[in-house]
């Protein structure tokens, strides 16, 4: 068994709760309460959301099944490079709309992901 992808997966499973019920009650409950919202930008944006829950998801299935003994490793390098993107778009949000580490931190959620993954892709 590979614990370092093992580790991955349960924290894109945290990472994927923590992003349902938070993100639900912080961006998705006030975005579909927004009423000067274009419909069509509104459930776009709603969809997305969607979206960004199924690859969470995912990711810890893809690692959770790179975890186990014999299994090919494929799944977790793609999962490990998905997770280093979204840490790296987050930190160019932040330094491009000037916004707060700390306040926009998902980074800080998917950075811990992305190096477990690597440490597993190389173990």
């Amino acid at each position: 068994m590979n614990v370092w992808f093992a580790a991955a997966a349960g924290l894109s499973a945290f990472t994927c709760a923590l992003h349902v019920v938070l993100g639900g009650r912080e961006a998705a409950r006030p975005l579909l309460a927004a009423k000067d919202l274009d419909q069509i930008a509104k459930f776009t944006n709603y969809y997305c959301w969607h979206l960004v829950t199924i690859t969470i998801g995912a990711l810890g299935a893809a690692f959770a099944y790179a975890s186990m003994p014999d299994a090919r490793s494929e799944l977790a390098v793609f999962a490990t490079g998905t997770a280093f993107l979204f840490s790296l778009w987050s930190l160019g949000m932040i330094a491009r709309f000037q916004l707060r580490p700390l306040q926009f931190g998902q980074w800080a959620l998917f950075l811990p992901i992305a190096l477990l993954g690597l440490v597993g892709s190389i173990s």
